[in-house]
């Protein structure tokens, strides 16, 4: 096939004529460059995975209870993945679990971010609020606590906010009003 002038590679793609080695427009040693190529990027996309998960570092704060099925956070590439939190009082403990900061939205958010600065400095001296790029939030009641969480939220970023999401979820974990997920730079 003729090459294409298009700008696409889908000539790379076409199969192989059956002319003359000198009418071929991808004469054989091109092939094996592309393929030789291929395999490299595979490689190397391979080993960047591994080193990713070589790079893993599992942060424990102390005083806050351990669980078997999530790390308080975890550091990869100088960056910080912070469990979803919940606005619970560490030091108030009810059946073995922590209960919700009273208050509600507003509360529980602080409460939350409280949470998720002894996280943040477990992590890494100096890491606070500020590192923190992107944040999650699940609201269990968007219809009503919309409003008062955005009120508690700029209070905890008055300026430079982190980039954001927020979704309806039911069925938080202590029944919590808002869970939050964040992500921070070391």
């Amino acid at each position: 096939p003729p090459l294409s002038t298009s700008g696409n590679a889908d000539h790379l793609l076409a199969p192989r004529s059956l002319s003359p080695p000198d009418q071929n427009p991808l004469p054989r040693q091109r092939h094996g460059m592309l393929f030789r190529s291929a395999v490299f990027y595979a490689s190397l996309a391979c080993l960047l995975a591994l080193a990713a998960t070589l790079d893993k570092k599992v942060v424990h704060v102390p005083g806050f209870p351990e669980s078997p099925l999530f790390s308080h956070a975890v550091i990869s590439g100088g960056t910080i993945y912070v469990a979803g939190t919940v606005g619970v009082n560490m030091t108030s403990v009810r059946d073995g679990r922590p209960t919700l900061c009273a208050g509600g939205i507003k509360a529980e958010t602080a409460c939350a971010f409280a949470m998720i600065g002894e996280v943040l400095k477990a992590a890494g001296p100096g890491t606070t609020l500020d590192n923190i790029l992107d944040c999650t939030v699940f609201v269990g009641d968007l219809a009503r606590d919309y409003a008062p969480l955005n009120e508690a939220y700029t209070k905890i970023f008055p300026k430079a906010p982190p980039a954001r999401a927020a979704f309806g979820a039911k069925g938080l974990a202590l029944n919590a009003a808002a869970e939050f997920k964040c992500v921070a730079a070391l």
